[in-house]
């Protein structure tokens, strides 16, 4: 007979995927009361930081940046729009699209928000080193599939390539 393996298969402390999720509901716990002062959800807070990033995008541009379902999206930017936070004019560079702007409702909105998001995630990550905290936030990206910028925002340098010896 073969030994059955004494270990099981899977184990909810080592399963990524839980504890991305309840890294997660942490994260939002930690800012969604603050946003809701403020008449925000974190996925409002999303639009509003990546239309700050780089207003006038598409509503397609924003789907792929915050990772909001296509049709939650297009809902969103719709009560946002009715609530003043964001207008949608048609797009210069495609005339089947409409491009999505911050009024300054919307910018006022996100300069009030951004702190209780920036506070947040410090206290998220205050029990770790600072380089833990950085290796943390590139790894997420990596899996996010953001990882063409580094932690801080900026774009990362492109490593040299080592020269041979002869």
């Amino acid at each position: 007979m073969a030994k059955q393996a004494s270990q099981p298969i899977f184990r909810l402390a080592n399963s990524a995927t839980h504890l991305l999720h309840r890294a997660q509901q942490v994260a939002v716990n930690l800012s969604a009361a603050g946003l809701a002062e403020k008449g925000l959800t974190v996925r409002q807070f999303t639009v509003l930081a990546a239309l700050h990033d780089r207003d006038g995008q598409s509503q397609s541009e924003l789907v792929d940046i915050t990772g909001i379902d296509r049709s939650t999206l297009a809902d969103m930017v719709s009560r946002m729009e009715k609530g003043g936070l964001v207008q949608r004019i048609k797009s210069v560079s495609d005339a089947r699209a409409k491009a999505v702007s911050l009024t300054d409702m919307g910018k006022q909105a996100y300069a009030q928000a951004a702190p209780i998001i920036a506070e947040a995630d410090t206290e998220l990550l205050e029990e770790l080193r600072k380089s833990r905290r950085t290796s943390l936030l590139g790894a997420l990206a990596i899996v996010a599939g953001d990882e063409a910028e580094n932690p801080e925002g900026k774009p990362k340098k492109k490593k040299k390539k080592k020269k041979k010896k002869k």
